[in-house]
């Protein structure tokens, strides 16, 4: 026979298929959120058009970082020259994209692949004259280069770690191409 103290220990049972499949929804429901987000293109009026003639002549376009669940961009050392933004919630993104001037979104494809393949995909298929640029770890230029033939594939990518004259190159690339 056992002891008694042994038997009245608690006992702990995990569940791993629900565990499996909450991670799997959890997934899903981050790739869904880009799927919901409606881009509106901003109507813009002589006020507005005056106002962003004044800041391009200090700021050659406009980056976005988009930051999402992840501080990559803040932590980075980033380029001047631009008119750069953070962002890390996806409606503050939604609003920035309204714009019909030319800009870059910068997405951390390794926080989120799912999420930043939907907005890519958006992003090409309903805003011109937005670009995107793609950055994760350890992309070698084959990779790079079969993703940017897909639905979602972006305009430039760049390997970690990243530096201001990276980023500056790849900026004035696809701002050269578009």
């Amino acid at each position: 026979m056992s002891d008694y103290d042994e038997d009245d220990k608690p006992t702990v049972v995990l569940d791993l298929n629900a565990l499996k499949k909450q991670k799997l929804k959890d997934e899903e429901d981050l790739a869904n959120m880009a799927n919901r987000i409606e881009f509106n293109v901003h109507q813009e009026g002589e006020e507005d058009q005056e106002e962003e003639l004044e800041e391009a002549e200090t700021n050659l376009f406009k980056v976005i970082y988009f930051d999402f669940q992840s501080e990559l961009f803040a932590t980075t050392p980033l380029p001047n020259g631009f008119e750069s933004i953070i962002i890390s919630d996806v409606k503050e993104l939604n609003q920035q994209l309204k714009t019909k001037d030319f800009q870059i979104v910068v997405f951390n494809y390794d926080a989120h692949p799912k999420a930043v393949n939907q907005l890519t995909m958006q992003i090409k298929q309903k805003l011109p004259t937005t670009k995107t640029l793609i950055v994760a770890k350890n992309i070698s230029p084959k990779k790079a280069k079969l993703h940017a033939q897909t639905p979602s594939g972006a305009n430039g990518y760049l390997s970690h770690p990243l530096n201001e004259d990276k980023l500056k190159a790849e900026f004035l690339r696809i701002f050269a191409v578009k």
